[in-house]
């Protein structure tokens, strides 16, 4: 059964540079390319690896791998500190190696980029060629050879570049897009994570093509109530658009502005959670996470002053919020003086892409499923119907929230 997949003019670029650590590393270094080396910060304690080198993936070691474990496996291992420099480097080198060609480019982090060559025919040529010129400019000016691959969306691309991997072309025209996918390991479906795919095998699905057949109760039935969005992922169904990068950078921006001014920590405590709760819905509606925030407070004498946060991984989740922006309000709170607002800001947005085990709950399900139940009582009847204890008191002094957000970038979000 062959299933819409997008317009037929629709061009689509994956770049996927696998291991993307240890391929700048021997980027800068030609003799690392044939050696058995990982990534890991060695003093941290329990060290895990970053990344690994081609050879040490076929000595079986992993990202994720304890170091010790990576250690008793490989005698002599040679272990390489992250270079976040370098990395940033490298990431800036490929934005500027596609900009030429490429109207619309999407850089997430790791060495993944979108390119939407749709319409640049008349200008480039086919956007095969050009998907291919890419790829040799990238394997010249940066000694780094990526998977790369085009096709009618970002869905198909991305399960072809995980075909290709660690490097390679491939180019898939619209009328091939339905029976490339129905062939491929049901395993390289973004979204399908080690239990799901036990729960896929048990139910005799192995391939994209078998679950994609599935009809829409069989489907409902094995998955739940999640099931539309892994049936469209698996008919090749992606109308997501390629999001420009060179936009402005896209925020959410919440403020309260005090009746009057106050002191009192717990107070301010819970300002800041209705802060945390308004900017943290507006988030997860845009299915978006933040790596970084910023907390503002006004003192009642003019004088403003910011605390920054960034995280070690994108957050989506309340309390998870919460907890870092509480330390960036102790850190902001050094003047005994009133305070009259507080503002807060998330920035660093990314999408979430589904590379996690998108239906099968993970070690925090249990506050995901909280914040989906409280998401949706708040978005039916307003967010005054689950109100926090920690709120309210600051309800007693505060005005009215004030949103705002980058326009011109979350146009691009929403």
């Amino acid at each position: 059964m062959r299933y819409g997949m997008t317009s037929k003019d629709s061009a689509i670029v994956h770049i996927n540079v696998t291991g993307f650590a240890s391929s700048v590393a021997i980027a800068r270094d030609r003799s690392l390319r044939d050696q058995v080396f990982v990534v890991a910060e060695p003093r941290a304690g329990r060290a895990v690896l970053l990344d690994v080198s081609p050879r040490a993936l076929e000595e079986g070691l992993a990202p994720g791998m304890a170091l010790s474990e990576a250690e008793r496996r490989v005698r002599h291992l040679q272990v390489l500190a992250p270079e976040p420099g370098a990395m940033k480097q490298a990431s800036e080198e490929l934005l500027a190696a596609v900009r030429p060609v490429a109207p619309l480019v999407e850089q997430m982090p790791g060495g993944h980029l979108y390119l939407d060559l749709s319409g640049t025919g008349r200008l480039f040529g086919p956007p095969a060629d050009t998907a291919i010129r890419i790829r040799r400019n990238i394997i010249e000016k940066l000694n780094i050879d990526p998977a790369l691959a085009v096709a009618p969306n970002k869905l198909t691309a991305k399960v072809a570049t995980r075909t290709l991997r660690p490097a390679g072309f491939a180019a898939i025209r619209i009328d091939e897009a339905a029976d490339f996918l129905s062939w491929q390991d049901i395993g390289l479906l973004p979204g399908i994570g080690p239990a799901l795919l036990r729960l896929l095998h048990t139910a005799g699905l192995y391939t994209i093509g078998d679950l994609a057949d599935l009809s829409d109760n069989e489907a409902r039935t094995l998955l739940g109530k999640h099931y539309k969005t892994l049936l469209q992922y698996a008919r090749g169904i992606d109308t997501e658009p390629v999001y420009d990068c060179t936009q402005g950078r896209p925020t959410i921006k919440r403020e309260l502005r005090f009746q009057g001014a106050v002191s009192e920590r717990e107070v301010l405590r819970g300002a800041l959670m209705a802060l945390v709760e308004e900017a943290g819905m507006a988030l997860r509606q845009q299915r978006l996470a933040a790596r970084s925030l910023r907390l503002g407070l006004q003192y009642a004498d003019g004088i403003l002053h910011w605390a920054k946060k960034r995280f070690s991984a994108p957050l989506s989740l309340d309390r998870t919020i919460f907890g870092e922006a509480e330390t960036c309000l102790v850190t902001a709170m050094d003047r005994r003086v009133r305070i009259c607002m507080i503002g807060l800001e998330l920035s660093g947005l990314e999408r979430d892409y589904g590379e996690g085990d998108l239906f099968i709950p993970e070690t925090d399900g249990p506050h995901k499923g909280l914040q989906r139940a409280i998401d949706l009582s708040r978005y039916r009847f307003g967010m005054g119907v689950l109100v926090r204890g920690t709120t309210l008191l600051a309800q007693k002094y505060a005005g009215s929230i004030q949103c705002s957000q980058n326009i011109q970038a979350q146009a691009a979000l929403t």
